[in-house]
């Protein structure tokens, strides 16, 4: 079985790498396609930040909360429903848009959970409070709903749990999440996004070691040298009792302000997970 993590899309007004959002979305489309004709996945697990909507306010930014415009809605409506599996979505800290609002635009949840085969994706809102503030901010983190993660384990004995959020603030997140992590071997691995980051963050004790796996961007990267953190998504991959992830990055030619560039595709930050 194998499963894709998408995360930080950030459709809005602004052109990455030398290329428009219309354009980048286009070719997210395609990448996703060939990948599946490449090698057939289940469903793609998108982590959240597909939007500027609750950012600054301007005449540019905070496209929803200024206008009522949702980037959010349009990236579904416009480039989701030709994905060519199911896909799930969780908000990220620029949705902030109230629970109502937000089962309006995508039809689910702010947080639910996912069960596919053997393996149960428990996708979590960490960033559901100040919904609809009536002024900028980046969003705030609400932690993570051990009744749910619970609620799932006790519902699907016997399954691989994986925690999905758009972050997890591994710091200071509450000693009953750290606790549920550490001590419930049901729980293989951690997977977010907000860093724009591919990488694995191997815990400490606290988390009985278990791995934090960031899921990149579709946008922009945040690293010194944008290569080392380019388009793409994390996969997961079972086989058994086997787990492994990767991020996959597709062929692409940006322009990172001296020219065009190529990217090969290519994976990295691989690792076994079980």
């Amino acid at each position: 079985m194998k499963v894709l993590l998408l995360s930080d899309i950030h459709l809005c007004h602004i052109p990455w790498y030398g290329m428009s959002p219309e354009a980048r979305m286009e070719k997210l489309v395609r990448d996703l396609c060939d990948e599946y004709e490449r090698e057939p996945y289940e469903a793609v697990l998108m982590l959240g930040d597909y939007s500027l909507d609750y950012w600054e306010v301007g005449p540019l930014y905070g496209s929803y909360s200024n206008g009522g415009v949702s980037n959010t809605a349009r990236f579904l409506r416009d480039y989701v429903k030709r994905f060519p599996c199911p896909a799930y979505f969780i908000p990220g800290n620029h949705e902030q848009y109230t629970h109502e609002d937000w089962e309006r635009i995508t039809g689910a949840k702010r947080s639910f959970v996912v069960t596919i085969g053997d393996a149960v994706f428990v996708m979590l809102d960490n960033f559901g409070e100040n919904l609809n503030a009536p002024v900028h901010n980046h969003g705030t983190y609400s932690f993570s709903d051990t009744g749910l993660i619970r609620n799932a384990i006790k519902q699907n004995p016997g399954k691989m749990v994986f925690l999905c959020a758009h972050d997890f603030a591994l710091g200071s997140e509450r000693d009953e999440f750290k606790t549920l992590v550490r001590e419930e071997d049901a729980i293989i691995a951690m997977f977010a996004g907000h860093t724009h980051k591919s990488e694995i963050i191997w815990t400490n004790d606290e988390y009985g070691s278990k791995p934090l796996c960031r899921a990149g961007n579709y946008s922009y990267s945040s690293m010194p040298n944008p290569e080392d953190s380019m388009w793409g998504w994390r996969e997961i991959k079972i086989d058994g009792d086997k787990v492994t992830t990767a991020y996959v990055v597709p062929e692409s030619m940006v322009n990172f302000g001296a020219g065009e560039v190529k990217i090969d595709s290519h994976r990295q930050d691989a690792a076994e997970l079980t």
